[in-house]
């Protein structure tokens, strides 16, 4: 052990756990003695072999492999997975870390092996019959406490899976059913509803038998706290579709509750006590399904009312363009901003700040900027003629790395009477630029070569853009509000807004202010040398209608 290298290949090899190094190819490149114990193989027949060759196609295919690519995309991976070592089946927590070699890319899966057959051996005994409910054939509420219990601990350990989140469900005219139909029917529809439980949820959710007429579900990850919601309405429409006995038809009237940890409880009591708090608020409520947090609960029943209703909204046309101006420093309107708002039956004008992330979560942000360019593109063709202005349409960004984005604003422009570009100006944030500038440059200088008008929105944001800047094609940069709120008792934000200024006037890019709001503001701005200017104090946004009015009226000084 004369060098780290060697020191390094000591540690690995003395560790217990079993760890090996594998490459984009699949293939071994590094494994440690524990390993080759373990698999009763040498290093040499290990090293370079393909893991497929190790562990058989079949295992490697169906397990092995699918981690293995999200991990080389960048995920840390653990899972529990039973695997045969020489003549023994051994329980193995498996983590798989990206790992770089060089550059930027991930090379290899750098996978740790710990054994826990006895915690396994544990999990075995729950296929055993004291541990599975004799009426349905599903884990009884013994497994629960095992299994939940499992799942807590491991959500400790793991950076990624921290979010488990437990169901229950009641049947709630089930002993009806049983005394009508007989307890023979009652018990055969409950079980069938288990199965179609089942065939709502992943290979590694469960379903249990509960408690009587109630059964649990675990999901052991989840995103975020929308997932077990939609779990639940997937459950609900599927358990509640009739049966047919005969010339009956049975119906099953089910409420689900809904806990999710470490939130609502971190341990089988605390949760198991949330989640039936929630299934007793929802058969007060006469709700078929309530989590445990109220302020949740409402947030994501808006959230999914209102994304069911984006459907329906551009056919109801109940989308409504607004349009606010763009002055020079004399506050003569030399262009505007189309901006978009959502006219709802019984929420009133509803911000995109609410409604553009469930188009996009939805893919109805699609349809909705090609109506806004279309739209935008016919009431700026009479504009431009009568007062010589312009107007900008921020770009969704699913929108702008669309292939078809130059065709569909070639026919835009079209439909308005063949309308030249240089009235059309598009409009895309600094964030959604700096998530893949190159492509975002190769985007720009496309739509620039037609003619158009680039600008960067919310300029100075998205904490990257300075070293970018000699080489993003935008023609105008938005500077965001933020930078001139404390202007006239803040010296910092002063220099800082100069800084941008002669960074700016360097690059050839034209300025437009945001957010301005007071004539304090606008003094130094003008002082400063900025020209272009959007904000409250000349207008906040209106309507087609009353933005005509004010392009007719002589500008206020």
């Amino acid at each position: 052990m004369g060098n780290s290298e060697n020191l390094y290949e000591y540690i690995i090899n003395t560790a217990s756990d079993m760890i090996t190094l594998i490459g984009r190819d699949y293939r071994y490149k590094v494994v440690n003695d524990s390993y080759c114990t373990g698999k009763n193989l040498s290093r040499g027949e290990i090293l370079n072999a393909s893991v497929a060759e190790i562990w058989g196609e079949e295992k490697f295919n169906s397990v092995i492999k699918p981690y293995l690519d999200r991990c080389f995309a960048g995920e840390e991976v653990h899972y529990v997975e039973r695997f045969e070592f020489g003549l023994s089946w051994r329980y193995v927590h498996v983590s798989y870390y990206p790992y770089k070699m060089k550059d930027n890319d991930i090379s290899h899966v750098l996978v740790f092996n710990h054994d826990i057959t006895k915690l396994g051996e544990i999990e075995s005994r729950l296929l055993n019959y004291e541990f599975r409910d004799l009426v349905t054939g599903l884990f009884n509420n013994r497994s629960l406490e095992i299994i939940l219990d499992m799942e807590l601990e491991k959500a400790k350990r793991s950076k990624t899976e921290k979010n488990k989140a437990l169901l229950i469900l009641s049947v709630n005219n089930y002993q009806c059913i049983s005394l009508e139909q007989g307890i023979t029917i009652g018990n055969m529809l409950l079980e069938n509803t288990g199965i179609r439980i089942k065939d709502c949820l992943r290979t590694t959710d469960y379903v249990f038998r509960f408690n009587g007429s109630e059964l649990a579900v675990l999901l052991t990850g989840i995103k975020d706290v929308e997932e077990p919601v939609i779990v639940a309405q997937k459950i609900l429409n599927a358990v509640t579709v009739p049966y047919r006995n005969k010339e009956d038809t049975i119906c099953m009237n089910c409420s689900i509750g809904i806990a999710i940890s470490p939130e609502d409880g971190q341990d089988y009591n605390s949760l198991v006590s949330s989640a039936s708090k929630a299934l007793a608020a929802a058969l007060h409520e006469g709700r078929e399904f309530r989590l445990f947090d109220n302020k949740v609960q409402n947030k994501i029943i808006t959230r999914i009312q209102m994304r069911n209703e984006l459907h329906r909204a551009i056919d109801q046309k109940e989308f409504e363009l607004y349009y606010q101006p763009i002055v020079d420093e004399r506050r003569r309107i030399c262009g505007c901003e189309t901006l978009v708002r959502w006219n709802h039956p019984e929420r009133g004008l509803v911000g995109p700040s609410e409604f553009i992330p469930l188009a996009e979560e939805t893919g109805i942000i699609s349809a909705l900027s090609k109506w806004i360019l279309f739209e935008t593109s016919k009431q700026i063709s009479s504009w431009s003629r009568d007062y010589g202005i312009y107007t900008s349409v921020n770009l969704a960004a699913r929108e702008y790395a669309n292939d078809d984005l130059p065709a569909v604003l070639e026919a835009a422009l079209a439909q308005a009477g063949d309308l030249s570009p240089e009235y059309l100006h598009l409009e895309i944030t600094e964030s959604e630029t700096m998530k893949d500038p190159d492509q975002a440059i190769m985007r720009m200088n496309q739509l620039r070569d037609r003619g158009f008008q680039i600008y960067m929105d919310d300029f100075g944001t998205g904490h990257s853009s300075l070293c970018y800047l000699k080489n993003i094609p935008a023609d105008v940069l938005k500077l965001d509000k933020s930078f001139i709120d404390d202007l006239h008792h803040e010296p910092d934000s002063l220099s800082f807004l100069k800084m941008i200024i002669h960074l700016a006037d360097n690059r050839r890019k034209n300025l437009i202010i945001e957010g301005v709001e007071t004539e304090e503001q606008l003094d130094i701005l003008i002082r400063e040398g900025c020209n272009r200017f959007q904000g409250f104090l000349f207008s906040e946004p209106l309507r087609a209608g009353e933005f005509e009015k004010l392009l007719k009226a002589p500008p206020a000084h």
